[in-house]
């Protein structure tokens, strides 16, 4: 396993390179990816499986007023992006795959799925709307401690699962970041959101291929994003 020295963009290319060494062992891999880049050089220098990428739900957005604190303020390569925003004027930047990488995929034959995000839709207007706090939200705080990355690769194969575009009970690779970028990889035995808690055929980790050593936590109420 590959522990990186911190979480962040920084380890996008060794993260690829990583699940790229396994990927002939596996039939998928699920990449998390909100703008498509990371799918699209995921799939460039992947070639012997299948890849899918898993994008945000429409309406999602990073709000760069609200980025003084947080990832954004924290991580380097961040920073670097929130201040090319902020120099911009942009006060607003929506979550979503850029028609040019659209393209791309579309080239290169990666589907893209975009839905509700099992641990992060209802239960993320319940805290913001309802200020209630749900046994999700403390399942998807707990899998932060490993890493950001690791609550998202798991999301990802169940949006993957539920689209129909890889089966139950399949062995995947999944690959996810701190807010851009990749840096935790994980062998993942997929399951649809509905059996993810199934005694035999439920979702299960299997192998930790890399993460940061310490990993980020973000606030519970994630004011940056909406």
């Amino acid at each position: 396993m590959r522990v990186f020295e911190r979480p962040g963009p920084a380890n996008t290319d060794e993260t690829i390179e990583i699940v790229r060494k396994a990927s002939s062992q596996y039939r998928y891999l699920v990449v998390a990816s909100i703008t498509g880049e990371c799918a699209v050089r995921a799939a460039e220098r992947i070639r012997d499986t299948t890849i899918v990428c898993v994008t945000c739900p429409q309406g999602m957005g990073w709000e760069v007023d609200h980025m003084q604190s947080g990832p954004f303020a924290d991580i380097p390569e961040l920073q670097k992006v929130r201040d090319e925003w902020e120099e911009r004027g942009l006060s607003r930047v929506p979550m979503q795959i850029t028609p040019e990488n659209r393209l791309k995929l579309a080239a290169l034959n990666v589907p893209i799925i975009q839905g509700t995000i099992p641990f992060f839709g209802p239960s993320f207007s319940m805290r913001l709307h309802l200020q209630q706090v749900t046994s999700l939200d403390i399942l998807a705080k707990t899998l932060e401690l490993i890493s950001t990355g690791t609550l998202v690769c798991l999301e990802c194969v169940l949006m993957a699962v539920d689209a129909g575009v890889i089966p139950e009970e399949e062995p995947v690779l999944a690959v996810a970041g701190t807010e851009r970028g990749l840096d935790t990889a994980w062998v993942i035995k997929s399951s649809a959101s509905a059996n993810l808690f199934h005694p035999s055929k439920g979702c299960r980790f299997v192998e930790l291929l890399a993460k940061p050593g310490i990993s980020y936590q973000p606030a519970m109420a994630i004011d940056y994003l909406r």
